[in-house]
């Protein structure tokens, strides 16, 4: 009897082994969202919050994004370049380490705030001077697959405090 029961776990090892062969040579997942050709317009892309204090707490500005085309827009992804900065347009929300949320969609014609907030104090209390970041957004545009928005500061400290 251990023969039989011997035989039958090889035969459900060996059986598990080929499954798994063939599932890892099948296709990738194909990308549901479609190209397009729509491009996307930002009224300012700079912005400049001139002075802040260090510990003056998070500043925030926003910008416009408008879809000039006539196709949908998606935003599949975004990034922000420091770890002082996050983003957020639609439901989602970002930073230098990566995304979390849904595919934000910019019907043809349509708009959407993009919202850039920064933490002056983030790099710490000596963390003094000119800056400047950017934020990223990942489209599945072939005209604008990657869109840029920036900003800059000059962090300062009030000596008094």
């Amino acid at each position: 009897m251990n023969k039989y029961v011997i035989g039958v776990i090889v035969l459900v090892v060996a059986g598990l082994l080929v499954l798994g062969i063939l599932n890892s040579n099948s296709e990738p997942e194909e990308n549901t969202t479609p190209e397009v050709s729509s491009v996307i317009t930002i009224t300012e892309s700079n912005y400049d919050f001139g002075d802040i204090d260090i510990f003056s707490g998070k500043v925030s500005t926003t910008y416009l994004l408008k879809n000039e085309g006539v196709e949908d827009v998606s935003i599949l992804d975004a990034i922000t370049s420091c770890m002082c900065t996050e983003g957020e347009i639609g439901d989602l929300l970002f930073g230098m380490h990566g995304s979390s949320g849904d595919i934000v969609i910019i019907p043809a014609g349509g708009e959407q705030i993009l919202k850039a907030t920064f933490d002056p104090l983030a790099h710490g209390p000596e963390g003094v001077g000119k800056i400047k970041r950017e934020l990223f957004l990942q489209t599945n545009s072939t005209v604008a697959p990657e869109i840029k928005v920036t900003f800059s500061a000059n962090v300062t400290k009030n000596e008094t405090e």
